[in-house]
């Protein structure tokens, strides 16, 4: 699941909330994801589902924040 931190629309507060609904244990607390050096966002896992934020983006990450949502989407790919 991805979300941008700046979404009115869907806040990555409630989608985080929903996740934990869910029942799964958590298995990754907030680790930083890259881009060029700079926290680019922040990936939290449970079994089986991550949440990967994208710092300052709105609702439509390629829109908002176009580089950072193709590198994250070229990690998606690459499974990291």
């Amino acid at each position: 699941v991805v979300s941008g931190t700046a979404d009115s629309a869907v806040p990555f507060i409630g989608t985080e909330r929903w996740i934990e609904c869910l029942g799964r244990k958590r298995t990754g607390e907030f680790k930083p994801w890259l881009l060029k050096g700079d926290v680019a966002g922040t990936v939290t896992s449970w079994e089986g589902i991550s949440l990967v934020t994208v710092k300052g983006c709105g609702h439509t990450i390629p829109t908002y924040c176009p580089e950072a949502g193709f590198e994250f989407f070229a990690n998606y790919l690459k499974d990291e």
